[in-house]
């Protein structure tokens, strides 16, 4: 295999677990976004009903009716729709039949490319939950990059690794004056390696021009979530939820931190004759300290979701201002799950999106 293909294979390997990041001053740091919300637009911090709970909202873990179920595999796989274009025409560097050739046509597409975002993500989530209470194994990884010209120099800038992290939560659930009031913890602890990382194209080529061993920075930490749910048995059943993610811990060593983020939400789930609708809004990181902006729009998310009596549930919504959709096909042992968003990776909503798809597979009961 040539040096440039083998350079080519290491960050593919590189992107099969990783974080969420930012390469520069762009998206929102998320520890973990689930397909489900993701089709809501982004929008489950006061719906918080099966496994996502553990991330967006421990409180819902009481929203879980007795067993709520076992995934035992469950990889997904998401890509954005300019990855895709870019492996595409990095294949053709790799066919190149010399050294000499593969540097001029890597010059060629790093020119082609630039200032353009790539964007991976892949990973699992292996869990179990049931009333009050869900455990789950992440490994989760992201390769995030993009292609600059500082002082005339084609650079391609990354940021890379994974997570590997045991989540557990808990929840209580008491009632008072017909209305019903939840809390609940995540307890996280994550081991982490990451990448951020500016190469050339010479050193895309050079055969000792990327070393994982020196450019990872690695650590380990324990953070805590906490959440509560407010909900009302009034008309549209409306409910009230807060989650202060990492509120506790979150310091990850040489690997960076976990920060603490506000997230609030509402949602509404009308009484309908057939089947389910849920309709939901979030305003994520309430203090805006998350992030490199503090737009507003930027952190809003809204959806709405239908599930029919049997077999098929539909989502669409507004990922800060973008269109989303997704649908699950559920055939008991195995699930399948698809959505589409698109990230705000700009100052502000509505300057630069990046478009994604992503889909999983699940088996379990």
């Amino acid at each position: 295999m040539n040096r440039f293909a083998k350079a080519t294979f290491a960050f593919i390997l590189l992107a099969v677990f990783y974080f969420p990041g930012k390469v520069r001053a762009e998206e929102l740091p998320l520890f973990f976004e689930g397909i489900r919300p993701l089709g809501m637009g982004g929008a489950f911090t006061a719906v918080a009903d099966d496994e996502n709970a553990i991330f967006y909202n421990p409180a819902g873990m009481n929203n879980i009716e007795g067993f709520g179920g076992v995934e035992i595999l469950n990889p997904f796989v998401e890509v954005s729709r300019k990855t895709i274009d870019f492996f595409k025409d990095l294949q053709d560097v790799s066919d190149a039949p010399t050294d000499t050739e593969q540097a001029a046509l890597a010059s060629d597409l790093l020119q082609k490319w630039l200032g353009e975002r790539l964007h991976l993500r892949a990973g699992a989530f292996p869990n179990l939950t049931f009333h009050n209470f869900g455990v789950g194994v992440l490994g989760q990884g992201v390769f995030d990059g993009e292609v600059h010209n500082p002082l005339g120099a084609d650079t391609l800038d990354l940021r890379g690794g994974y997570d590997l992290a045991l989540l557990v939560s808990g929840a209580y659930g008491f009632s008072a004056m017909n209305s019903s009031f939840k809390i609940g913890l995540t307890g996280k602890m994550v081991n982490r390696s990451k990448l951020e990382q500016a190469y050339t194209t010479r050193e895309l080529v050079e055969q000792d021009g990327i070393d994982l061993d020196r450019d990872l920075k690695k650590g380990s930490g324990f953070s805590v979530d906490f959440g509560a749910i407010y909900s009302a048995p009034v008309f549209l059943n409306p409910s009230l939820g807060l989650t202060v993610q990492n509120a506790v811990g979150g310091d990850l060593g040489d690997a960076g931190e976990l920060q603490r983020q506000y997230n609030l939400g509402f949602a509404l789930k009308p009484a309908i004759g057939f089947g389910t609708v849920t309709l939901a809004l979030d305003i994520m990181d309430l203090t805006r300290s998350a992030g490199e902006d503090d737009d507003l729009a930027k952190r809003l998310h809204a959806g709405v979701e239908y599930n029919f009596p049997m077999i098929l549930g539909v989502r669409t919504g507004l990922y800060q201002g973008y269109p989303s959709y997704g649908a699950t096909l559920d055939f008991r042992l195995m699930k399948v799950s698809y959505a589409s968003y698109a990230a705000e990776i700009g100052a502000f909503a509505g300057q630069r999106s990046d478009r994604r798809h992503v889909a999983q597979v699940s088996l379990g009961f």
